[in-house]
């Protein structure tokens, strides 16, 4: 029997499902055009999807996705907007994302989590200026910890990232105990990534270790970073998932990297393959994990370059920028050996 290409691609996943989807999902079949049922359904599909990156779920999002599109009121109904938004900026697809939140925004001029999301893609694509006027429009009109948050994140990609940290961190201790568990998750996170970032790695393990399990794959990909990254650290074996685990990409090179150091392994071997995949593909949307692979685990001067680059152009992250700066620098290191 021939085989698709998404058949080879994508492996088979486990049938276990939350019940908040299960229970989602029933409530969408029972009101196809209710478009409040249809935006729970999809914003309990990304749930599961950050932490697994289902492709099948993904799938099923997509598929609502567009059959709302017809929905006359889907221009206008701000948690199907706001819904839509998260799936599409899930995939990067940031101008889509910007269109319906401008939608929600123009109803709303404050509305906290489509400005939070708004300011995100922002910093995303590089636009610091941008991504700081909408935080600061929230002054006066939401939770103060929430708000400040917002701006210290933004603050963080300037250029003396180290007295923003030390803010956020007193900012943290002062309003842990209150913030709800979104916003907690939300500000840890940020600070795992300063941390990392400044190079107090054994500190965004602390942060990392206080987020909820299970981890998001942006978690996951944090915390093996903040061992990968630290000069005196290795990753613990306890944190290198069993060979019969299923992985996503971005976390399988990262293992991968991490077996290395070690004398190898299955992560090798299956990292490998899944390059090789996305490659023959053309798979831009998953060009950080080959950029990733091309440049840590088998160094691939112009390889590491042509996918960090094509990343880089979606995404301006400060792990997108990493990245690319640290693929030239294999590029210029090979010049300079006059190794072809």
């Amino acid at each position: 029997m021939a085989v698709s290409s998404d058949d080879v691609l994508w492996q088979p996943e486990a049938a276990i499902v939350p019940a908040e989807v299960t229970e989602a999902e029933y409530s969408y079949q029972q009101q196809p055009n209710n478009l409040e049922s249809a935006a729970k359904l999809v914003e309990a599909y990304l749930e599961v999807i950050r932490r697994s990156d289902s492709h099948e779920l993904l799938q099923k999002a997509r598929s609502i996705q567009t059959d709302v599109f017809e929905h006359p009121n889907s221009s206008t109904h701000i948690p199907w907007l706001i819904a839509s938004a998260d799936l599409y900026q899930y995939q990067h697809e940031f101008e889509a994302a910007q269109k319906s939140l401008a939608a929600v925004i123009a109803r709303e001029p404050r509305h906290l989590r489509g400005s939070l999301m708004l300011a995100r893609i922002k910093l995303a694509q590089g636009n610091i200026d941008q991504a700081r006027s909408i935080c600061a429009n929230l002054f006066g009109h939401h939770e103060l910890g929430i708000v400040s948050t917002c701006l210290l994140e933004v603050e963080g990609r300037e250029e003396n990232p180290q007295p923003v940290y030390n803010k956020l961190k007193q900012l943290h201790q002062r309003n842990d105990a209150q913030s709800s568990m979104v916003v907690r998750q939300w500000r840890l996170q940020i600070l795992a990534e300063q941390a990392i970032l400044l190079g107090h790695y054994e500190e965004a393990q602390h942060w990392l270790s206080e987020l909820p399990e299970p981890k998001t794959i942006v978690e996951q990909k944090l915390l093996l970073d903040s061992f990968l990254f630290a000069p005196s650290l290795s990753v613990p074996r306890a944190l290198i998932a069993d060979c019969s685990e299923t992985v996503v990409d971005a976390i399988a090179v990262r293992l991968a990297r991490a077996q290395q150091t070690i004398g190898g392994g299955c992560w090798v071997d299956y990292a490998k393959q899944r390059i090789q995949l996305r490659e023959i593909r053309n798979d831009k949307l998953h060009s950080a994990d080959i950029a990733y692979y091309f440049t840590y685990v088998e160094p691939k001067p112009e390889a590491a370059l042509h996918w960090a680059e094509i990343n880089y152009s979606v995404a301006k992250e400060p792990f997108d920028r990493k990245l690319l700066e640290h693929a030239q620098a294999l590029v210029s290191k090979q010049s300079n050996t006059g190794v072809e």
